[in-house]
């Protein structure tokens, strides 16, 4: 009775390890499901800007929320799957964060520095009233941090849920996956910016794409998602003081083009193989 006992619990014991091993081996199916969640949220989410069913002055209250959808669908997830603990699997760990997170906000104000540089140069851009400027220069730390906050909710979930599960599939495959997912995932931003000409739309969410890689060419070589929250933090607060508060932009496509090649070089550069420490997840470890 004791050798049944014992050869029974070995069995299940076997079953459970090879039903863990196929999860783990085929995370094409829980990506997908974070994907669908992640997205469906977000949509029903944007119904009421959508729709006109609130004043406008709401929107800046539903955005934020908006923006939990990825971290949302990331739990949900974890709570399905539990492939280790939050810590691992979200790759909160706070160690090398505030080096790496140096490198990505020193590359984003580089990169906006040297657009605004090429605008100003060339005529493209004028100067903005120099009162004008420092009145903006007041409010790059606080909306910072604010924006940093924020992006808690779309970190968590592309870059740190997402990035760990997913830690088996080539870089550039996960970024071009994840980039484009997003970027549907914005679209409900159009029912904000209102009515723009098409090419001004498409320009605004291919501009979007190149910041996938970069900020998990961050998460993989620091194996924190905190980076990449700094980061997207100053993509939309020191990015934008760069771009739009010291120069009177308008929309050029020259201008958003370098944006995009050096930002995919700077990926290029961090994920370069001399440099690259592949951080594995849970699961694949």
């Amino acid at each position: 009775m004791r050798w049944i006992l014992t050869r029974a619990r070995i069995e299940v014991i076997m079953t459970a390890s090879a039903t863990r091993s196929r999860s783990a081996g085929s995370p094409v199916v829980d990506v997908t499901w974070f994907f669908a969640i992640a997205v469906l949220l977000c949509f029903a989410l944007s119904v009421p800007m959508v729709f006109r069913l609130v004043p406008t002055d709401l929107y800046n209250l539903i955005t934020p929320i908006m923006q939990q959808s990825p971290l949302l669908a990331a739990i949900i997830m974890w709570l399905a799957r539990r492939p280790g603990t939050f810590r691992e699997t979200f790759a909160t760990r706070w160690r090398g964060t505030p080096q790496w997170a140096g490198i990505g906000i020193g590359l984003i104000a580089a990169i906006a520095a040297i657009q605004t540089a090429v605008a100003l140069a060339s005529g493209i851009w004028r100067l903005n009233p120099l009162d004008q400027i420092l009145a903006a220069t007041i409010w790059i730390v606080p909306v910072f941090l604010m924006q940093s906050v924020l992006a808690i909710g779309e970190e968590f979930g592309w870059r740190g849920w997402l990035a760990t599960r997913a830690a088996s599939w080539g870089f550039w495959t996960l970024a071009l996956v994840s980039g484009l997912v997003w970027i549907v995932w914005h679209l409900p931003v159009l029912a904000v910016i209102g009515d723009r000409p098409l090419w001004d739309i498409v320009i605004y969410f291919a501009g979007m794409l190149p910041w996938a890689p970069l900020l998990l060419a961050l998460r993989r070589r620091s194996g924190s998602v905190w980076p990449a929250v700094l980061t997207h933090g100053a993509i939309n607060s020191v990015r934008v003081y760069l771009l739009q508060s010291v120069p009177n932009a308008t929309d050029h496509l020259l201008i958003e083009v370098i944006g995009w090649i050096l930002t995919l070089a700077a990926a290029v550069w961090l994920m370069r193989p001399s440099r690259t420490r592949l951080v594995r997840g849970p699961a694949e470890a």
